[in-house]
């Protein structure tokens, strides 16, 4: 779990994940607005629509029904969700993400 840069107060899973979303969100400790590095964004938005480009590419090479590929995309971005607070990293200033 990141740490608020001004106090280092290590953030819950939860607040993780909500910033995760939002970009940005004050620190639950010392109120100090905090945001996602670019760099970690960038990260989770290009692993996640990697892992849904080869499911949609692979769909032609493998016999399975719609249900399935359907219920692996689920699957996929219920474990993205579930990691992604885990990747982040926090920064005091917003950074542009380009």
């Amino acid at each position: 779990m990141p740490n608020c840069q001004n106090c280092d107060y290590k953030w819950s899973w939860f607040d993780t994940f909500k910033i995760g979303i939002t970009n940005n969100k004050k620190c639950p400790n010392c109120g100090e607005r905090q945001y996602v590095m670019p760099q970690t964004s960038k990260t989770i938005y290009f692993v996640f629509f990697a892992f849904l480009i080869v499911l949609l590419f692979s769909r032609p090479f493998f016999d399975l029904s719609d249900t399935v590929y359907i219920s692996i995309g689920i699957l996929l971005t219920l474990i993205m969700f579930v990691i992604m607070p885990y990747t982040i990293k926090l920064s005091n200033e917003q950074k542009p993400l380009w």
